[in-house]
């Protein structure tokens, strides 16, 4: 069977002194997957070198033509544009403006394939006068009616429309000197169905010299081309029409009884910026409803949410379908055919519109005001990127919670350095701009190929790139350690740190790209770190004059530390089992702490104060100033009576054990501790250990 015939169509582009911004514009109209097309150029009567470049592509490819005319407006040109071209399709791109490559294609498909459709337009993207990506175009988020059309122009770029219903109803009133598509687009809604493909198929150049910068005469225009519509309509009568931040429709007063209009209620367009909430799904039937329930709760008012179902095998469609029936949110619930959190992470972001993504686990709950608090402190700080707040750990057994924790984050002058560090809070603390979210995207920093330490990886990429995080305090989010098939807790350690070693290879080409001499020592120390398995290989003196030492196993040499470092010795042949440096930090930290909540407890302290953990802690190690003498204080007791100090004869809770592992605490005492372990590879104090096979 031979293949249909593509249908010509007819694509505009009318130019006034857009050298600029000309050539880029041509070039994606070239571009096009769509082979049968033709080009028209109309000069309006430029006065810069707009119609030489327009010739000089002219002479490359001779699907374009050119008419130069004396300058009369946009209107006019358009108009008489139009006029010169005989296809069944047409459309234009403004000469600043750019075309993506499949525009023609997607758009003329539905055109071939519905015929009582007149018109179709696509979803557009903002760019800035140097080609930088602003996210979706608010009006892309409007849903398309005949009625919602009177007071939202949502039928905006890209647009295809077949020539019949264009001269059906007179094509563009040339008396319009801005919002002349507006005007036409009325027209065509009363006569015709209209399709909006909600794919950005076009780049909307924002600068200093649009046409509708002029906000007084876009005013007045609109204006009139909704007065003309109610008119045509026979709603006049009945409506007039409201100049607010947007249009609105009320009905006149009237002392008489007037027959009911043909329109339905209008709902005013939240002049908010959407929020996207992307949520993976895997089996969360045991937590999901709460999940959801706190983002329909949401005091922001212009949100969707996206689940992303990845083949789910318990009820997690059902209980997310139930939910969606009712929702006052948009909705939307989407199947990722590939397995894996970040596979339907990536699919979710080419599903959402929003101007800002917050991603949400769907067993984690985000505090009713989070995404309000965290979004205003964004828009009044414009160099920030991305948001972050403060969480609250809560702790599961048997569907009990038994014990919930609230960290309190801060800002930090070295981002790099904390992500480095993994001062970690969950991912759904942070609120992203959408351009920061798709910077992201483009560097696929959710990684198909990384199952842990996923959100590890996404935001020291972030931080890498150079984006700005900005603490929002008290905008909160819960997260949840509720089973052990979580991900975070049911992967082996091999597998953890065959992702580590996969995240550090690409974090390392990242940081020299993106960052390079601003990288401090620590950087580089963190982002070349050893992730081999090590164990230690000596025992620890102390010596008759109070110094310490540490004798190496086979040599039996002595090593000459301070007491600080003994501390972190001595634990460290505690917690006898080999693991990668890092990890060895955490755990002697761990285990410092829990000394200290223990004695804390002996000592009857009435309350147990982090501040004063902390200190003690970072006294212990030598870190934050405290002392490096050689000497113990005077109250160190003799190695020998510091043993392992039992926590299992006063009761701790189960969260308390747990804090410093994976929290926004201790990050620069594990550092310290890290960076000592380190310098015990080079002379063996540390025995490299292989993995069991």
């Amino acid at each position: 069977m031979p293949k249909p015939v593509p249908t010509p169509i007819s694509l505009i582009v009318t130019v006034f002194n857009r050298a600029d911004y000309l050539p880029l514009t041509l070039d994606s109209i070239l571009a096009q997957t769509y082979p049968d097309f033709e080009l028209l150029i109309w000069d309006d009567g430029s006065t810069d070198n707009s119609l030489q470049i327009a010739r000089s592509y002219a002479q490359r490819d001779d699907r374009i033509r050119i008419i130069a005319a004396p300058h009369q407006g946009i209107a006019p040109s358009l108009k008489s544009a139009i006029a010169q071209t005989t296809t069944p399709y047409f459309g234009w791109v403004d000469s600043d403006d750019l075309l993506a490559p499949t525009a023609l294609a997607e758009t003329a498909a539905i055109l071939d394939a519905h015929s009582h459709i007149g018109l179709v337009y696509t979803n557009h993207l903002i760019i800035d006068e140097h080609g930088q990506d602003k996210g979706l175009g608010r009006l892309c988020r409007i849903p398309y009616s005949k009625d919602r059309l009177l007071t939202d122009f949502m039928t905006f770029h890209f647009r295809l429309m077949r020539r019949s219903v264009y001269k059906q109803v007179g094509g563009i009133d040339p008396s319009f000197t801005t919002s002349e598509d507006y005007d036409l687009c009325l027209k065509l809604s009363e006569i015709t169905d209209i399709y909006h493909l909600p794919k950005p198929l076009y780049f909307y150049r924002r600068h200093t010299g649009n046409v509708t910068n002029n906000q007084i005469d876009t005013i007045r225009c609109t204006h009139q081309a909704i007065q003309n519509a109610l008119h045509r309509r026979g709603l006049d009568p009945h409506y007039h029409l409201k100049v607010t931040p947007t249009f609105t429709l009320q009905p006149k007063p009237s002392t008489q009884t007037l027959p009911t209009p043909p329109l339905q209620p209008l709902t005013p367009l939240s002049l908010e910026p959407l929020v996207s909430i992307i949520i993976p799904a895997h089996n969360a039937a045991p937590r999901l409803t709460p999940c959801l329930q706190s983002c329909i709760q949401q005091t922001y008012p212009n949100l969707e949410i996206h689940l992303i179902d990845n083949g789910s095998t318990d009820n997690t469609l059902a209980i997310a379908r139930e939910i969606a029936q009712t929702c006052p949110r948009p909705f939307q619930i989407h199947h990722c055919p590939l397995r894996g959190a970040n596979r339907a992470r990536n699919f979710g972001f080419t599903q959402a519109q929003g101007d800002y993504i917050q991603w949400l686990d769907a067993d984690d709950e985000l505090a009713p005001d989070k995404i309000s608090r965290q979004l205003i402190a964004l828009v009044q700080q414009s160099e920030a990127d991305v948001a972050y707040g403060d969480w609250d750990w809560c702790f599961w057994e048997d569907r009990q919670l038994i014990a919930q924790l609230r960290f309190a984050d801060r800002s930090y002058g070295d981002f790099i350095l904390q992500t480095l560090l993994d001062n970690w809070r969950p991912p759904h603390t942070y609120l992203l701009r959408r351009r920061a979210a798709l910077q992201l995207h483009h560097l696929q920093a959710w990684n198909p190929n990384t199952t842990i330490y996923m959100d590890r990886e996404y935001f020291t990429l972030a931080a890498l790139l150079g984006l700005q995080f900005l603490h929002v305090p008290h905008s909160f989010v819960r997260y949840h350690r509720w089973s052990t098939t979580q991900v975070s807790r049911s992967a082996s350690y091999p597998d953890r740190i065959h992702n580590r070693r996969q995240i550090f290879r690409r974090l390392q080409d990242i940081a020299q790209v993106c960052q390079g001499p601003k990288l401090t020592r620590s950087h580089q120390f963190l982002l070349q770190q050893n992730l081999d398995l090590w164990q230690p290989a000596f025992s620890l003196i102390q010596q008759a004059d109070q110094t310490f030492a540490l004798q190496h196993n086979q040599t039996q040499e002595y090593l000459s530390i301070t007491w600080q470092e003994a501390n972190i010795a001595r634990v460290l042949l505690q917690a006898n089992k080999p693991r990668v440096i890092e990890d060895h930090a955490r755990k002697i930290i761990q285990l410092l702490w829990l000394e200290i909540l223990v004695e804390l407890q002996q000592a009857d302290t009435a309350a147990l104060d982090y501040n004063l953990i902390a200190d003690k802690l970072a006294w212990r190690i030598g870190c934050n100033g405290s002392s490096n003498a050689s000497n113990p204080p005077a109250e160190w007791e003799p190695i020998p009576h510091i043993q392992k100090v039992s926590t299992d004869s006063i009761p701790l809770h189960p969260l308390l054990q747990e804090v410093p592992l994976f929290t926004p605490l201790l990050g620069e005492e594990r550092l310290v501790v890290q960076q000592f372990l380190d310098r015990l590879r080079p002379g063996q104090w540390l025995q490299r250990v292989e993995f069991p096979a």
